[in-house]
């Protein structure tokens, strides 16, 4: 039996990854789990699967819970720790939502953990620092959970032919706003971005989709995932989301992923590789399919895709404080505090302020560069 722990146990991840492992019973067993305030949700999920350890980020809950439940509730980034350390568990699956996932990340695969990480973010903000400790700890590794991470993951055999490949291809669905003018961009509503027409989500990541910056954020993570340059990396529209990612390699081959758009698969992917289970999910059936499409994205549409590329080629601190100035800007949106049309601005001040760090990057200055951006970022909009 695997030992699994599940941090972000309540978003739309860790609820999928739930269904998994009630598939799989035999194999996998749910030894700890972390959310951020849905203590209820927790409580019934730790008295189903019997999970041993719990945390929640936020306290007040944290104190709801362990008077719900009787037993220890752990606490905040430091709990989150704890729990990836862990010397019973096996696999921790990463599902937080934002910069919070980085150091639960790197904890875990310091005490040589197989890491399933749905966190984009952590290798967004961070990846030079993962690739060392990957280094120093032989033992850890990463699959990715992601579809389209997922997808090249598969493609590649498990990351074993990155020297073969000549182009990543990553799919976005496009979001809601693929086929709208620029000129209504200013009249984006928090509703208007919530209505993805594909994937249910949590309201962040779907605000991410509709600005495209999620996909932004995906080609950062595959550039340090598979060790692809920037100009080796694509983005192409594909709106009914069956393809997942492709892979052009050499020799002119073209491998793609199908599935429905069904985040169970890519999970199972990540904690079975190599080997494939039986799964209840939703079958292709290729001659019921309507007709697949696929074009290029507008960069003066979506900016803050093509800042996400001037992020990654940047390098440096550049990628950790465009990130958490995203982060801030798509709370105050959501709150209604922020035009759609805002958050590409903002970040792009934010990232014209960032300073070139030379040498090598610590996890010191990845943490700094997230702080400053923010007090950054809030100096800008006050």
């Amino acid at each position: 039996m695997k030992k699994v722990c599940l941090l972000g146990a309540t978003g739309s991840i860790g609820t999928s990854t739930l269904d998994v492992l009630l598939q799989h019973s035999d194999i996998f067993t749910l030894h700890s789990l972390a959310a951020n305030s849905s203590w209820q949700k927790v409580a019934e999920v730790v008295r189903k699967f019997k999970v041993k350890r719990v945390c929640m980020f936020n306290e007040e809950a944290a104190k709801a819970l362990k008077n719900e439940l009787g037993m220890e509730v752990l606490v905040g980034m430091e709990g989150l720790r704890e729990l990836a350390a862990d010397p019973e568990v096996d696999i921790v699956i990463n599902s937080l939502m934002g910069a919070v996932g980085c150091l639960p990340t790197i904890t875990a695969i310091e005490c040589g953990k197989h890491v399933a990480l749905a966190n984009k973010e952590t290798m967004v903000m961070a990846g030079p620092v993962i690739w060392d400790k990957l280094a120093e700890n032989p033992k850890s590794f990463i699959t990715p959970i992601d579809s389209e991470h997922s997808a090249i993951f598969q493609c590649l055999e498990g990351g074993n032919r990155e020297k073969e490949v000549e182009f990543l291809e990553i799919t976005a669905s496009g979001g809601p706003f693929r086929e709208w003018p620029i000129e209504k961009f200013e009249n984006i509503t928090v509703a208007d971005a919530l209505n993805h027409p594909v994937w249910s989500m949590g309201k962040k990541i779907t605000i991410d989709s509709a600005s495209m910056m999620n996909k932004g954020l995906e080609v950062l993570e595959a550039h340090f995932l598979f060790h692809i340059p920037y100009e080796q990396i694509k983005v192409v529209v594909h709106p009914q989301s069956m393809v997942h990612s492709l892979v052009q390699f050499r020799d002119g081959s073209l491998m793609a992923q199908l599935g429905a758009p069904d985040m169970r698969i890519p999970i199972q992917v990540a904690l079975t590789w190599p080997d494939r289970l039986p799964l209840e999910t939703k079958r292709l059936d290729l001659p019921t399919l309507a007709k697949l499409t696929f074009f290029e994205p507008d960069f003066n549409k979506f900016r803050c895709l093509a800042l996400a590329f001037e992020a990654g080629r940047r390098g440096g601190i550049v990628p950790a404080m465009m990130n958490a100035a995203n982060e801030v800007l798509v709370d105050r949106f959501l709150k209604g505090n922020l035009k759609f049309t805002d958050i590409p601005k903002y970040v792009e001040m934010v990232m014209d302020k960032a300073p070139t760090v030379a040498g090598h990057l610590t996890l010191d200055q990845v943490l700094e560069a997230d702080a400053e951006a923010r007090r950054m970022t809030e100096g800008f909009l006050k």
